[in-house]
């Protein structure tokens, strides 16, 4: 039931997940299994919609276990019982999720981030490598939401 109703495996099919056992369970299942070294990026394969679980006919939390898994492929410790734990951490990009939420916690910060950002807009290349390839590169917008927001006359609501 949940693959019929999951957005991921309508897109990609079964074959993209590279395992017996497709969609949101296999996504599930399969880490568990053979290890986080080898399908540590099927949790991933999820927008954590919920609809998976809201259709499941013996009502496994679906989403929550796919978010504990992906949880579990970065966490250092190494005291759960999914084998590989650990195995795709990646220090930058827990340095980069860091300083993100250190921005997103501080709202003055925030505000000057993202008016640097909209300010330099113009450094993004119109080409983005490989990924540009085959869709066009995003445009990114001129006045922040915050600026709109504000001149629309919208408050902290």
């Amino acid at each position: 039931a949940c693959m019929n109703h999951c957005p991921v495996y309508a897109r990609i099919g079964g074959h993209a997940y590279g395992s017996t056992i497709p969609g949101p369970i296999g996504s599930i299942l399969e880490p568990q299994k053979a290890g986080l070294e080898q399908f540590g990026d099927l949790p991933t394969a999820s927008t954590l919609c919920g609809a998976c679980g809201a259709v499941c006919p013996v009502q496994i939390p679906i989403p929550n276990l796919l978010n504990r898994l992906r949880y579990e492929r970065v966490r250092q410790d190494h005291t759960g019982a999914t084998p590989g734990q650990g195995s795709q951490r990646n220090p930058w990009e827990a340095r980069i999720w860091s300083g993100w939420r250190w921005m997103h916690a501080n709202p003055w910060l925030y505000r000057l981030g993202t008016r640097v950002a909209t300010g330099l807009r113009w450094l993004i290349p119109q080409r983005l490598g490989a990924w540009t390839r085959v869709r066009s590169a995003p445009r990114i917008a001129k006045k922040s939401l915050h600026t709109l927001a504000r001149q629309k006359g919208f408050t902290h609501e």
